[in-house]
């Protein structure tokens, strides 16, 4: 064979073997690396209740709860329990006088509360309340149940007493004795006077109570925050 022709099967031959070797190798990266499973999917983080900014709004609130109870004593016209023969918690009475409670309810702008818990039960006794609107609103009152319940102070019977009827019973317009309303407005004043003064003495303690409370509801806590 010819040095030309051996010169050209040698280069065949190369040629080939480097084709060859060109297909079986696979390239690098031909296909996108496998997703790293372990690594967790980003998620925005849980709001956390700060204790400090649920005490700043529950301080605001006990403030301006405080504030028309004084407003509501001072004034000096409490509800007629013409009703029992007995102390008798009195929502709203006859002529549309609203008890302390009420009025502070009344006073943060929950009317309709205040209309629809008379037409409910009008004599109402908050200590026995565990849930509810009534109940949401002394969570975030900045108030402790117990001190609203001093507030809500049950009225001794004001009425007239009427004799029974001798013939058929005849439809008896309800009157307000006024010594008896007299009597009972500065039993009311001396007895909130004191509730006033425990509330004072007792601001910081309870205070940290409502915040335990309303911590223990966080949902109810937001709302408060966010309101």
């Amino acid at each position: 064979m010819s040095r030309f022709l051996l010169a050209c099967s040698l280069i065949a031959a190369l040629t080939t073997s480097a084709m060859a070797r060109s297909v079986a190798a696979p390239t690098p990266f031909a296909r996108p690396p496998a997703a790293d499973l372990s690594e967790p999917a980003m998620t925005m983080p849980a709001r956390v209740l700060d204790r400090a900014t649920v005490r700043a709004k529950l301080i605001a609130n006990r403030a301006t709860n405080v504030a028309s109870f004084r407003a509501y004593v001072k004034r000096g016209v409490f509800p007629s329990n013409t009703y029992r023969n007995r102390k008798l918690n009195v929502w709203i009475d006859q002529a549309g006088n609203k008890c302390a409670a009420a009025t502070m309810i009344h006073d943060g702008g929950l009317g309709d509360l205040v209309t629809r818990v008379a037409e409910q039960n009008n004599f109402i006794r908050l200590k026995d309340v565990r849930q509810g609107p009534l109940m949401n609103w002394m969570l975030m009152s900045g108030l402790t149940q117990e001190e609203i319940v001093a507030i809500q102070e049950p009225g001794f019977m004001v009425r007239v007493r009427q004799p029974e009827p001798v013939l058929e019973p005849v439809p008896q317009p309800i009157l307000v004795d006024a010594d008896l309303r007299k009597a009972e407005d500065i039993r009311l004043a001396r007895r909130y006077k004191q509730v006033d003064a425990m509330i004072a003495k007792n601001h910081k303690r309870s205070i940290e109570v409502a915040v335990d409370r309303l911590m223990n509801n966080p949902e109810l806590a937001w709302q408060l925050i966010d309101g």
